[in-house]
């Protein structure tokens, strides 16, 4: 299960803030990874995606553009998987102030939610989930941070039998926008796809 925490980022913030919601234990939080901003130009994919390991479908170009329900193959864990975003919706504003506090005040939750599919065959039992985030409308940040789980929106990564090819487990990532913030739906930018993100529109 995913640790909890919200770090609002406002453009002309001097320091960045970290809360640890209830429940979180007594681990001081990590420092937060920036979220890498969706280019806000058209890339397009490029023909010179790593080669798939034998036994897996080819991997997904960087750069590339999908619709909500659209599939892409990635690099993950000990090889790769398919991964679909099957939706981007709103959440429960009043839950998260709930459990977040003062510092959710003026956030707008979003989930999104998807499916991860084993497309190699290989043992991906109990692997974490590929890490999703909002692409916003103007192509820059979200101006927030968040982890961890509300609601419906939870995340126990790959179950213990996730070790054929074919296998799918469903799974939802939280993220967060400034009220009033316009999204374009949701992007993926680890490893090969930080300078030029998958993204799901819907």
């Amino acid at each position: 299960m995913k640790s909890t925490r919200i770090v609002a980022m406002p453009v002309l913030a001097a320091a960045v803030l970290a809360l640890s919601a209830c429940g979180g234990g007594d681990e001081e939080p990590s420092s937060p990874a920036t979220t890498t901003a969706a280019s806000s130009s058209s890339a397009a994919p490029s023909s010179s995606a790593q080669a798939a390991p034998a036994g897996a479908a080819e991997k997904t170009a960087p750069g590339t553009k999908l619709k909500v329900g659209d599939r892409a193959v990635i690099s993950w864990d000990k090889g790769t998987a398919a991964v679909t975003v099957t939706a981007v919706e709103a959440g429960d504003k009043a839950a998260m102030e709930q459990q977040y506090g003062d510092r959710a005040k003026g956030l707008t939750p979003y989930y999104i939610r998807y499916t991860v599919e084993n497309v190699d065959g290989a043992d991906h039992a109990f692997a974490s989930s590929p890490n999703f985030g909002l692409a916003m409308a103007d192509g820059g940040p979200t101006g927030v941070v968040i982890t961890g789980e509300l609601g419906s929106c939870t995340d126990d990564g790959a179950p213990k039998d996730f070790t054929t090819a074919g296998a799918k487990y469903e799974a939802c990532d939280l993220s967060a926008t400034q009220d009033g913030a316009q999204i374009a739906g949701a992007e993926f930018d680890d490893d090969e796809y930080s300078d030029a993100p998958l993204i799901w529109t819907k």
